[in-house]
């Protein structure tokens, strides 16, 4: 898989656990756990990079908007990546880590209920 889009997985991913600006080491274990059980057609490199990117984020303290925007941006210009199955698998994922810490809180739902409008706009 395109190298770039891994990055980008990485920074929305990164948001949703940025959410609430609390980043619980759950969030980090259970993004972990969802690419080796829902991210079945990425090899453990590939996940690697989302892992790598969402520890770069961390490390740098970015903030969450700003890393949900990038992706945006990303999705906007790549629309054709972003199958229906595609969407789910990141919208299922970006959920498991939501709830991985104190269930989902309004910060993270916020950011989950944005994601999703993005995603119907790709559909319109």
């Amino acid at each position: 898989m395109n190298r770039d889009f891994l990055i980008h997985l990485g920074y929305v991913f990164y948001a949703i656990s940025k959410a609430d600006n609390n980043l619980s080491f759950e969030e980090y274990v259970k993004l972990s756990e969802s690419l080796k059980k829902r991210w079945l057609h990425l090899t453990e490199l590939e996940q690697d990079v989302i892992k790598n990117q969402f520890n770069t984020l961390q490390k740098d303290n970015a903030s969450a908007e700003n890393s949900f925007s990038r992706f945006i941006e990303f999705l906007h210009r790549n629309p054709k990546l972003f199958t229906e199955e595609l969407q789910k698998l990141i919208l299922k994922t970006g959920n498991d880590i939501a709830y991985a810490f104190a269930k989902i809180n309004k910060s993270e739902l916020n950011f989950m209920v944005k994601l999703s409008l993005e995603f119907k706009k790709l559909q319109e």
